[in-house]
């Protein structure tokens, strides 16, 4: 059962792609601007009650071992983020997605199916 299907724009996935590099590190983020960008495709984003898939690339939250733990939604600023966390039997891991603009009420649609899985 598909929850949700988001596609962006190419400034709202940088403005992500942006954010999830300074908060892993300064050093991730300096590299971002200094390294020669290859134009690579927008990524589309499926939500599945077990699964995101990032254009076909499937990354599973609650079935083969893992065990789905919390939702959560997040106002970074200039973008929100859905936080999808889970156990992957090596300790906690955590998705990030970011929620296209004018998205919000659906991502909290989506945050309430998952809680109810």
């Amino acid at each position: 059962m598909l929850l949700a299907h988001w596609t962006y724009t190419r400034e709202e996935w940088k403005a992500f792609h942006r954010w999830r590099l300074l908060n892993k590190s300064f050093f991730h983020y300096v590299w971002y601007w200094l390294k020669p960008r290859k134009h690579k495709r927008v990524p589309e984003i499926r939500i599945t009650p077990e699964s995101i898939w990032t254009n076909e690339k499937p990354e599973s939250f609650h079935e083969n071992g893992r065990q789905f733990q919390r939702v959560n939604i997040r106002d970074t600023g200039k973008l929100n983020v859905m936080e999808i966390c889970y156990d992957a039997g090596q300790g906690s891991r955590e998705i990030k997605i970011p929620i296209p603009k004018g998205k919000l009420r659906e991502a909290i649609e989506v945050q309430e199916k998952l809680l109810s899985y």
